[in-house]
């Protein structure tokens, strides 16, 4: 898909793995919960994951081109849910990795990577979509539609001091 200036979206392929790797990484240093060096000690672990849960389904991604450079992207992954009457869908959307390198930002890069995301949700009979918001990002998701969850999360972690 076309857009102005130059930018066109497509799909992620395994390929993209390390550009998607790092770009991942770069959100986390951006929104201050990894260091540069926390982020790098990530990349090839996030990467190899992606090469084989892109093919596999697993992660479907949707990336920003300009020129032959890749300078933004997104993500999805599918999680199994328990129908409702209320929606009988068999599995919920997570977005995650919304990235676009800097010089390319207010160019409404960000709100056509989700549009595209939403598009794929809905083609899939989805009807929820969850994500984690960054601040910088939390006008566009709202815009969108997006709601603040009224479900509360507590979270254990079981690794071992």
């Amino acid at each position: 898909m076309s857009l102005p200036g130059g930018y066109t979206l497509r799909s992620a392929t395994a390929a993209d793995a390390a550009v998607i790797a790092a770009q991942r990484g770069q959100m986390f240093v951006d929104m201050n919960e990894l260091t540069a060096q926390g982020a790098e000690e990530q990349l090839d672990l996030w990467a190899d994951w992606l090469r084989s849960a892109i093919p596999q389904g697993d992660y479907r991604g949707v990336l920003v081109v300009h020129g032959a450079h890749v300078v933004g992207g997104v993500g999805m992954m599918l999680h199994p849910k328990i129908p409702s009457a209320r929606d009988r869908a068999l599995f919920s959307a997570y977005v995650m990795n919304m990235y676009v390198v800097p010089q390319h930002r207010r160019r409404g890069l960000a709100e056509a990577l989700m549009n595209e995301m939403l598009v794929q949700a809905r083609s899939q009979g989805l009807h929820s979509v969850k994500l984690h918001a960054a601040p910088m990002g939390r006008a566009i998701y709202e815009r969108l539609g997006f709601v603040e969850s009224t479900n509360p999360e507590l979270r254990l972690s079981l690794e071992q001091p």
